[in-house]
Order: C-alpha cells, then structure tokens, then sequence
C-alpha cells in the first residue's frame, strides 16, 4: 500500500499500535518516526536517542512507544504530543529488545 520514506539511514525496528493506524519505525540515524498508517505521512520524528535505536515496542492503550538504544537507554515517548515523558538508565550495553505487557 505505502513506501513510508523518511529515515537517512537503515530502519532497526518497527511497531503498529493497537488499533493498526499507526506505525513507529526505529533506526540507526537515532530518530523513531510515527506515520499515519492510513495515508502513509509522517506525523512526527521522536528526537532524543544519541545512538541507532535498535527496538521499538508500543503500550497496549496505544498512547506511548518504548525506544531502546545503542546508548544503553529506553525512552518512554508520548504518541499524541511526540514528546519524551522519560529515560530509563541502568544498561551496560546496548538495549536490543524491548516488550510491553
């Protein structure tokens, strides 16, 4: 249906919400994009990883992203204002997985 473009560089992760309308893509350029899955547009770029994000998970109400880095950080990201609500520290590594229950 869509070729959603807007990364400069390799896409590691990608999640769909709940409700299958919009997808967050995760990548090495250290930025996660939302997109509307029904037109295929970009709705905003998460800013804030200072590594590639490597995972991408989405909370079962659909209203926030987890992001989990090379810079051994998760981000916790609200998806209706685009904005960071909070990091999570405490990994050695790189954070390569992230689930939501």
């Amino acid at each position: 249906l869509f070729t959603l473009n807007g990364h400069t560089s390799l896409v590691n992760a990608v999640a769909v919400t709940p409700d299958g309308k919009r997808g967050i893509s995760g990548s090495i350029d250290k930025t996660l994009k939302v997109w509307d899955l029904t037109t295929g547009k970009e709705q905003f770029t998460l800013n804030g990883h200072i590594g590639s994000v490597n995972a991408v998970a989405v909370t079962p109400d659909g209203k926030r992203a987890i992001s989990g880095s090379y810079n051994k950080t998760l981000k916790v990201w609200d998806l209706t204002t685009g904005k960071e609500q909070f990091t999570l520290n405490g990994h050695t590594s790189s954070v390569n997985a992230v689930a939501v229950t």
